[in-house]
């Protein structure tokens, strides 16, 4: 664990950083900082221990204020303790592809971002390091300098027969250990718990963000950034009790997610046309194939990448397409002899980031975040559509589809509301994730991609953070 703090003994010291929130860019943003700046995490939940995560639900699950126009079910999901969604995340950790920092440039879709994929990568580098991310070598589609720090996983049956058709099939690079510290993975298919506790969290990774001057305020929100002649100057925290207490600090980062963090801002007086708009995030489909020669045993619980339709001119018209193949047996076949002949594959399309989809607070105290969902966009649907209509070309021979599901519209992947870039009239924050305007003030997380991507977000928003902490005076 980390030093523990009172609120009192938190505001009775003036602190070089504060940060919201213990989560991944959280974390990695304090991973980057000069070790002499002291650093104050606020953390609006306490610890829960592995222990009692494996023996019930795990806590701190936010119930948001939610205006759901799209005519579909959909759940926004957020943790608050300490590590927030590292205690419940799968541990799925691609890289973004290089034209998803280009979308406007080569396709003329939505917006280039501030940061190329040459410029993010020994930052991808150092947090795959941390977070041992298994995935084999350095032969893989996205360009890479270095092998994954360990071997990629035993690939499934399903895996080797899809790359017989395709060269185009990877294993899924991930942060459920093959190798290194922690247990390896034992493929049960209960990511979110993690039982062996193989995947990277917070909490059994601790050691590799403790150094001196760092402490922890558990139980406490942080409320709103006081700011001063337009320098970030300190916050106000909620603690336990009901009681408001101000924090002084030079610097402050708010890493909780793009819901949180467009409410810290908006509470903060941090007024921007854009603040609070473009909440998105993935939208999938889970397909099931039938036919000789596929099956499970694998090494972990999803084993494989397609790229196969994840780039290319299609991104003009329709998302791209990142598939996923589970190794894990939710599904067998009823045809005797041939049980295990059967595999579920998922899709995952990117989505636009669409103005009316938006965190604001509520009208009548300005104090809790309101999300207005109004579902998907057009592009993202579309691109789902595409998907299965081109997933026949890329089977075997004898290898159908069986089953397609309802649409998936909760990947747990939170994005947009502060996004990044260089136009200060445009963008929230810049490329080195500062917002505009107002000094000593960075909002990390996922709320500042500008666009989205067909992969996982974790380590991308991972790697900005600690790339944006360069950006910290010393």
């Amino acid at each position: 664990m980390l030093p523990l703090v009172t609120p009192q003994q938190a505001a009775g010291k003036h602190w070089d950083i504060i940060i919201c929130g213990s989560s991944f860019s959280a974390m990695f943003f304090a991973l980057g900082l000069a070790p002499h700046l002291s650093v104050l995490f606020v953390e609006k939940g306490g610890h829960q221990p592995h222990d009692d995560q494996i023996q019930g639900r795990i806590a701190g699950l936010e119930d948001f204020d939610h205006n759901n126009q799209s005519g579909q079910p959909k759940d926004w999901v957020a943790h608050s303790l300490l590590g927030g969604n590292s205690n419940c995340w799968w541990a799925c950790t691609p890289r973004f592809h290089p034209s998803d920092f280009r979308m406007r440039s080569l396709y003329g879709i939505g917006q280039d971002w501030p940061v190329s994929y040459g410029e993010l990568a020994p930052f991808y580098q150092q947090v795959e390091n941390v977070m041992q991310v298994s995935g084999g070598g350095s032969d893989h589609i996205l360009p890479r300098s270095a092998p994954f720090p360990f071997p990629d996983h035993i690939p499934s049956r399903t895996d080797m027969l899809l790359r017989e058709k395709s060269h185009n099939w990877f294993a899924q690079p991930t942060a459920r250990a093959n190798g290194g510290d922690r247990a390896n993975c034992c493929a049960n298919g209960v990511c979110n718990r993690c039982p062996v506790d193989a995947k990277f969290t917070i909490l059994n990774s601790i050691s590799a963000f403790t150094r001196p001057n760092i402490s922890l305020l558990l139980n406490s929100e942080m409320r709103s950034v006081n700011i001063q002649a337009g320098k970030a100057t300190g916050v106000v925290v909620k603690t336990s009790t009901g009681a408001e207490t101000q924090i002084d600090a030079n610097t402050v980062a708010l890493g909780a997610n793009a819901i949180f963090n467009a409410a810290i801002l908006l509470r903060s007086g941090v007024q921007h046309p854009n603040l609070g708009k473009g909440l998105n995030e993935q939208v999938s489909v889970r397909v099931d194939i039938a036919g000789p020669g596929l099956g499970y045993f694998g090494g972990t619980s999803i084993t494989g990448h397609g790229y196969d339709l994840y780039d290319g001119a299609h991104r003009r018209d329709n998302s791209g397409i990142l598939i996923e193949t589970y190794n894990s047996p939710a599904i067998i076949s009823t045809e005797f002899g041939k049980w295990g002949n059967i595999a579920q594959l998922k899709l995952i399309a990117e989505d636009l980031p669409q103005d009316q989809n938006q965190v604001r607070l509520t009208e009548d105290d300005n104090s809790s975040p309101v999300i207005d969902w109004h579902g998907h966009s057009d592009y993202a649907l579309a691109g789902l559509k595409w998907g299965v209509s081109q997933l026949p070309e890329l089977l075997p021979d004898g290898v159908e589809v069986t089953h397609i599901s309802d649409l998936s519209t909760t990947e747990a992947h939170l994005m947009g509301t502060h996004p990044m870039g260089n136009d200060p009239s445009r963008h929230v924050v810049n490329g080195q994730l500062q917002v505009h305007g107002v000094a000593g003030l960075f909002a990390l997380g996922s709320g500042a991609f500008p666009t989205t991507s067909p992969a996982n977000p974790t380590l991308t928003l991972a790697a900005l953070a600690l790339r944006a902490a360069q950006a910290v005076a010393t």
